[in-house]
């Protein structure tokens, strides 16, 4: 894998922490742990393992980092990869594979992982997708929900996306949504602002990326 040390790093930061957070903002790291309510009892290793099938598919470095919010709880949070969904994983058309980790009859898909895939598969592998947050925030009692990352938050999991980028050393970055684009100022790293692709900003995101990488 061309990024093995992207990998290494995730191992430490991502793979080792238990869940954090407590009862009135609850954190899942979705790397770690399961809820077996909701997934199947293996669902962190799947997880994981699609993690690592997305890693696996650059043939070298990207020269452009994607930064979004955090794991919604159709994406993310149950495929484990930035910007996916579970229903994506089998796709032809997704240049990489995986595996449903959600015990639901049909996969969960999220809309804006359909709009990100759609726009962006042309660019794959010249781009890397990553989050603020890498762990799934929620509302309390609420696991299939989602909550905007306090600024505490954002400042406690910053190290995780500083050393991301320290490692990739982008030639650009792309901020998707005001909370990526705070967050990247905090580490004084210039960032080209995007809208997000939800909630109706699906032609303004594609109309940028077309912009930034035509």
């Amino acid at each position: 894998m061309q990024i093995q040390d992207i990998w290494d790093s995730f191992e430490t930061s991502l793979f080792s922490k238990s869940s954090l957070g407590n009862d009135a903002r609850p954190v899942f790291n979705l790397y770690t742990d399961t809820n077996p309510k909701l997934e199947r009892l293996d669902g962190a290793q799947i997880r994981r393992n699609n993690l690592h099938n997305y890693l696996a598919s650059f043939p070298e470095r990207p020269p452009v980092l994607i930064v979004g919010e955090a794991p919604g709880w159709r994406g993310c949070r149950f495929s484990g990869v930035p910007f996916t969904s579970e229903s994506q994983l089998q796709n032809a058309n997704l240049p990489f594979k995986g595996q449903p980790s959600s015990l639901r009859p049909q996969p969960y898909r999220e809309a804006s992982a359909t709009i990100f895939w759609r726009v962006m598969t042309t660019y794959h592998p010249q781009f890397l997708a990553w989050n603020c947050v890498p762990f799934h925030l929620h509302r309390s009692g609420e696991p299939l929900s989602n909550r905007r990352p306090s600024n505490r938050e954002i400042t406690r999991y910053l190290p995780i996306l500083s050393r991301l980028i320290s490692l990739l050393q982008p030639c650009r970055v792309i901020a998707v949504g005001r909370c990526a684009e705070r967050t990247l100022s905090l580490i004084d790293v210039p960032a080209f602002p995007l809208r997000h692709p939800s909630h109706g900003g699906a032609v303004a995101f594609e109309q940028g990326i077309y912009e930034i990488f035509s």
